[in-house]
């Protein structure tokens, strides 16, 4: 298989700060010119007293799952010697990777890095009964936490730090929406971009390649944008090599 070649491409990465190094490596590797400006903005949880607290009752739960690498991050800087008892589950390779390296525990991770994929996971089938301790942002994997209790499931919703929307001048923003393609990896993020996005901007937003973390985002996308002029591609594994990955299946760019 030849490597990917993104040679001529521009692409916005929307990731915050902290996530966003090696994905921009990635890309610039593959020959793309990156643009990093984050559409959120990681901070601390509002209420870290009760964050922390949360997190010495999850050593006990039966089963702690990490929804981020920033919820991981967040758990870390609040209790930097955690030590859960419990069989540890993660959403994805970054969260799995970085669960492992603060607890020095193995973490099991699905195959699909989506909420789908870890209610497939057969530990996660049979949960009544038991005490979950769900590790996430403010707000966040809301479907997932329904879901477990739905399954009777003794859930502890931590918030370790929460997504603000990032302040993005005019000027600013029509540089990033002449790239090629932006990189979305929430719809949360989404949300944001498409506020900002308004009147003869958000014509323009229609002409980049959207390239998403999952089928949520593009569907979020598509509650704004009536008429892509290339339709969004899905990334199939979510990592920067992923990500690099999908853009390269379509590139160079039709359509435009």
């Amino acid at each position: 298989m030849s490597p990917p070649d993104l040679s001529g491409a521009t692409v916005w990465l929307t990731r915050p700060i902290a996530q966003a190094e090696a994905w921009r490596a990635a890309f610039e590797a593959a020959g793309a010119n990156v643009m990093v400006e984050p559409l959120l903005v990681i901070e601390p949880p509002p209420d870290a007293a009760a964050a922390a607290a949360a997190l010495d009752r999850a050593e006990t739960a039966d089963i702690v799952i990490a929804t981020s690498a920033n919820a991981v991050a967040g758990a870390a800087r609040l209790r930097p010697y955690w030590a859960p008892r419990g069989s540890l589950v993660a959403v994805g390779a970054a969260s799995a990777e970085a669960l492992s390296r603060y607890t020095g525990a193995t973490v099991a991770r699905p195959e699909r890095a989506d909420t789908e994929g870890l209610l497939a996971l057969p530990r996660l089938r049979q949960v009544a009964g038991r005490r979950v301790a769900l590790l996430s942002g403010e707000g966040g994997r809301a479907a997932l936490a329904d879901a477990l209790i739905a399954r009777g499931a003794q859930l502890d919703k931590i918030a370790l730090y929460r997504r603000v929307p990032a302040a993005i001048g005019d000027a600013r923003l029509r540089q990033l929406l002449s790239a090629d393609a932006v990189i979305v990896t929430s719809a949360e993020a989404w949300r944001h971009l498409a506020a900002l996005a308004t009147g003869a901007k958000r014509a323009r937003l229609a002409h980049l390649r959207l390239v998403a973390a999952s089928q949520r985002v593009v569907q979020q996308a598509g509650c704004d944008v009536d008429d892509w002029s290339v339709e969004p591609v899905v990334i199939e594994r979510m990592d920067a090599a992923g990500a690099v990955a999908a853009l390269d299946r379509v590139w160079p760019l039709r359509g435009q």
